[in-house]
């Protein structure tokens, strides 16, 4: 017996998949009102930033939503040192012991005492207080932009304004969206939504 339910879940998929193919087949139809490929991305940043303004109606809608592509965190070095420099005061051993298991309660009273911190101990302290920062984390958001003949993939780099949405700019331009990645993925504690 043929379980119907099935057969639609499959059929939905097919038609999604069908939708992405027509969208990114539309990237490939010539259209001479765009520059080329190359051309653009030898454009430094500004110019870039400019031609997609001009261009792309409604671009910053696109960073939303399906746009979205994760965020990264670059812990300040200020910040490092005054948590390093007033242990007890910021409950550096707790926020390590939060992190890493096994950490002995031995232990976490000889981190607020003071003690030199393992590299170990420091990543962990690292990413407590990048947890911690709520506020501190950049987005990164991009899109597909077609050209005479192709795409390039612009990712933008925002900062979160609360209800106010979030203030981007334009951080780079890529000839592919996998390239954009692999640049997010180099970044400090970044974290990836691909799908």
């Amino acid at each position: 017996m043929v379980n119907i339910k099935f057969i639609r879940i499959i059929l939905q998929n097919f038609r999604n998949l069908l939708r992405v193919f027509w969208l990114h087949l539309q990237h490939y139809r010539y259209d001479p009102s765009r520059p080329v490929k190359a051309e653009f991305l030898r454009l430094d940043l500004a110019e870039q930033e400019a031609w997609i303004k001009a261009e792309e109606a409604h671009y910053n809608d696109r960073l939303y939503g399906e746009g979205y592509l994760g965020g990264s965190y670059q812990i300040s070095p200020f910040t490092l040192d005054d948590h390093l420099q007033a242990p007890e005061d910021y409950g550096v051993g707790g926020m390590i012991a939060s992190q890493m298991a096994g950490v002995s309660a031995e232990r976490v009273d000889e981190i607020e005492e003071g003690a030199t911190l393992s590299d170990d101990e420091l990543e962990a302290l690292s990413r407590a207080i990048a947890e911690q920062d709520y506020h501190g984390w950049d987005i990164h958001s991009g899109f597909y932009i077609k050209l005479r003949f192709g795409a390039v993939f612009a990712l933008y780099e925002g900062e979160d304004l609360g209800q106010g949405g979030a203030s981007f700019e334009l951080e780079c331009v890529f000839s592919s969206k996998r390239k954009a990645l692999a640049y997010l993925s180099s970044k400090p504690m970044a974290t990836l939504e691909v799908g």
